[in-house]
């Protein structure tokens, strides 16, 4: 597989305003630009024939708009149930809602839908008025020849049952409710261990360390003798991780179908997860895990209790864990599907390559798009600019500090536009200097087309040289 990073700093460099007001908005347009850009230049050397990308940040958002190809998009999880269900602390504000709605044209636009868990399938079915049968669901691959119960194990044996979290250290994840469960755990069953793999995060309260929070619940509790924390490791040394534990959990806020869990479930180990999200379709309550709902310490720790105390329903639901995945989502059977909805994508897209949003040659897309999103730049700007004295004063602070020369420049021509309207036919030097800028801003800017620059990706330094014609940016 060939992958190609691209380039996204143009464009966000120009869009200086809104990156200020809607940096969600911006990071969105500044990724499905620069895609847009890579795609065209691979695709002009050797055709594609279908593109597959997912709806998170409206990535398919110019391929859905041109309808230049098949489209097949993924869903995961799109901006519309972070704002549903307030998770990462997502509000419903403009900028947000912006990003759920650019999501929700690629998506109305694609010729195959999918998705990894019928839960999900549910929502944006419900949030799109979008027939539910028209969603395919095709559940994440994994490769039970790597995620197996045979093998090396990363931690030794020993006569306490193991219990295993994989995932960021964030509340989605529903970490703080593991933790709060433990106390309940060990005042019943002393003979366990708890290990945590995964990242902190700055997401507590006031933006702080997620660890230091579990840490100080930790020594409150006074359990911390049973926790052990391990950051984030590589992606093939998680197998031997597996293998160590005895159970794994994932008690998710909301999670559309997590790896986490197949993963677990792949080198035998039941599950405890919780059903919100997909988790609950891929392990069988009873059968190769435990079903618990979601944001329940008391749950968590009656379940854990449960398995800790009886090893024969442990290596029961293990075993059966094994089978499902190796029967239902082994990567070759997923493939085998997804080839199929790419020849489905093929057949829908001929029926419908003539009703496009944007019916001039995809090529042009760029430049229309970065000429909209400079004129809603301006907008901003010249509004805030017009009301606020505080967006003025740090706009000038901002040119100072990082474009010295720039404010310079703009400070001679507001000097010279208040001498031409005082003493215009007394100092006609300056009054034809301030012309002469003022022209080849405007011949400059002209000169060179936009689309030119977006497909040549040019640096941020020489976006910055044709900005929008007398206006300062931010």
């Amino acid at each position: 597989i060939i992958v190609h990073r691209v380039q996204q700093e143009w464009l966000g460099k120009r869009l200086g305003t809104i990156s200020m007001c809607m940096p969600y908005s911006r990071y969105v347009l500044m990724t499905s630009t620069a895609l847009w850009r890579k795609f065209f230049q691979i695709h002009s050397r050797k055709p594609f024939d279908v593109v597959d990308t997912p709806e998170l940040l409206a990535e398919g958002l110019f391929p859905a708009i041109t309808r230049a190809l098949p489209l097949l998009i993924r869903l995961y999880t799109p901006h519309s149930k972070f704002i549903a269900e307030k998770l990462h602390g997502v509000t419903p504000s403009f900028d947000h809602e912006f990003v759920a709605g650019v999501e929700r044209v690629a998506m109305l636009s694609a010729d195959v839908l999918t998705s990894p868990s019928l839960d999900l399938a549910r929502f944006v079915a419900s949030d799109l008025n979008y027939d539910l049968e028209d969603i395919h669901i095709v559940r994440n691959p994994i490769d039970p020849s790597q995620f197996s119960p045979e093998g090396h194990k990363a931690l030794p044996d020993t006569d306490k049952v193991r219990v295993l979290f994989v995932g960021r250290l964030e509340e989605r994840k529903g970490i703080h409710y593991l933790i709060d469960a433990i106390k309940d755990v060990v005042a019943v069953n002393e003979n366990v261990e708890f290990v945590i793999i995964g990242d902190d995060t700055n997401t507590a309260h006031g933006q702080t360390s997620v660890l230091a929070e579990l840490k100080e619940t930790i020594a409150r509790d006074k359990v911390g003798d049973y926790v052990k924390f391990i950051a984030r490791i590589p992606l093939t040394e998680l197998p031997a991780h597996y293998r160590s534990a005895d159970i794994s959990i994932v008690p998710s806020v909301y999670d559309n179908s997590p790896y986490t869990c197949q993963e677990a479930m792949s080198c035998g180990n039941p599950v405890i997860g919780t059903d919100s999200g997909g988790t609950a379709e891929y392990l069988v309550d009873g059968v190769s895990g435990i079903a618990i709902p979601p944001r329940d310490s008391a749950a968590i720790a009656e379940a854990l209790n449960r398995l800790i105390s009886d090893n024969e329903l442990r290596e029961r639901m293990g075993a059966a864990a094994r089978k499902r995945v190796v029967e239902e989502f082994d990567r070759k059977e997923i493939a085998r599907q997804t080839a199929d909805l790419y020849e489905l994508a093929g057949t829908r897209y001929k029926s419908r390559a003539e009703s496009g949003l944007y019916r001039k040659s995809p090529e042009a897309m760029l430049e229309d798009a970065a000429f909209m999103l400079s004129a809603f730049d301006t907008m901003i700007y010249d509004t805030l600019y017009q009301y606020s004295w505080r967006f003025r004063v740090r706009h000038w602070g901002r040119l100072f500090v990082k474009r010295p020369r720039l404010l310079g420049a703009k400070i001679c021509c507001k000097l010279i536009g208040v001498v031409d309207r005082l003493t215009l036919k007394k100092i006609p030097l300056l009054s034809r200097y301030g012309t002469y800028l003022q022209e080849e801003s405007t011949k400059r800017s002209q000169d060179i087309p936009l689309a030119t620059l977006i497909k040549s990706g040019v640096t941020s330094e020489e976006g910055a040289n044709v900005s929008r014609a007398g206006t300062p940016s931010v």
